[in-house]
């Protein structure tokens, strides 16, 4: 009897995992446009470059100067940014907002959203300016504002209401609103005159007070 030999071994295929390299598996993605990467209207202005005034077809130099006179033709109809921007967002949208005016004035903003903004402003300031030749009230209507309201004309009082006030006074420095208002119907004056009088006198008096107070050794 020959010893049996063990069967040869059978090599089994190897197996060959393939990984991923980091460059098979990254794919580019798009990196969003911001304000970050793109450079303002002051930036580019502001780079020593010669004879460079333009981006994109677009006049810097021209955008700069406008927005140097739009500051000062705005300052001088004594409108502020607040007012320009709530009118013209009112009429053109949020996009015109106080903090876009800001902005613009500013020269922090891009070049094709000044492009966007300058004609648009250009034509809401020749407006105001028209307005305002015919008058302070016209522009406050045209910008949105409400008009001053009339200051109400100071109250003199007679020589003989004065007496008779301060006899009252001696009386009671401090009137119930009932007997403010028959003081006013027997005066014949406006009884919220009288008691802002009241509440002037005894200030007064209490101040006097106190300075007297002060000053004695």
């Amino acid at each position: 009897l020959q010893p049996i030999q063990p069967a040869p071994a059978v090599s089994q295929p190897s197996v060959v995992i393939a990984t991923s390299t980091p460059a098979t598996m990254s794919a580019p993605v798009p990196v969003p446009i911001t304000c970050a990467d793109t450079p303002t209207v002051s930036q580019l202005v502001s780079k020593p470059q010669t004879g460079v005034v333009d981006e994109d077809g677009i006049n810097l130099e021209e955008i700069r100067e406008f927005a140097k006179n739009f500051k000062i033709r705005r300052l001088s109809l004594g409108l502020t940014q607040t007012q320009v921007g709530q009118a013209l967002t009112a009429t053109e949208g949020p996009a015109y907002s106080q903090s876009a005016i800001c902005r613009f004035e500013k020269l922090d903003i891009t070049p094709k959203s000044a492009q966007k903004l300058k004609p648009v402003l250009e034509k809401w300031l020749n407006e105001a300016e028209l307005r305002n030749q015919e008058g302070q009230q016209n522009l406050m209507e045209f910008v949105g504002g409400e008009p001053s309201k009339k200051r109400k004309r100071r109250t003199s009082f007679t020589p003989q209401a004065i007496e008779a006030l301060n006899a009252y006074f001696e009386k009671n420095a401090l009137p119930t609103g009932q007997e403010i208002t028959e003081i006013a119907k027997e005066l014949n004056y406006d009884r919220e005159v009288v008691r802002v009088w009241f509440c002037n006198r005894r200030q007064t008096l209490k101040n006097t007070s106190k300075l007297n107070v002060f000053q004695i050794p």
